[in-house]
């Protein structure tokens, strides 16, 4: 990746702002290009011998915490709206048996 380009992902990151990146142009390109190779389909359901239809592109590896791959193909993974709400807000680790 151009220093440029991470240069200004950086800057995104610290000024909370990542509606920026995600309506860029930029992104809008990778997002269609990684949605159409993998044929619309969300891979986790894919995995688990499901097809459901993939609408969001996910960073494995949050961006957040890894802006150098923010455009990475294998960072990048085909998820369905159900998949990509689990994995940004269920909550993760270990419950007892009363949930808490």
């Amino acid at each position: 990746m151009a220093e440029e380009l991470l240069n200004w992902i950086r800057e995104l990151i610290k000024d909370n702002n990542m509606h920026e990146f995600y309506t860029s142009p930029l992104w809008r390109r990778k997002n269609a290009q990684i949605l159409k190779v993998n044929h619309y389909e969300c891979s986790r359901c894919k995995a688990k011998g499901k097809v459901t239809k993939a609408r969001t592109v996910h960073h494995k590896k949050y961006l957040r915490e890894h802006p150098e791959l923010a455009l990475e193909d294998s960072n990048l993974e085909p998820i369905c709206d159900k998949c990509h709400y689990d994995e940004h807000h269920k909550k993760k680790g270990f419950m007892n048996e009363e949930r808490w």
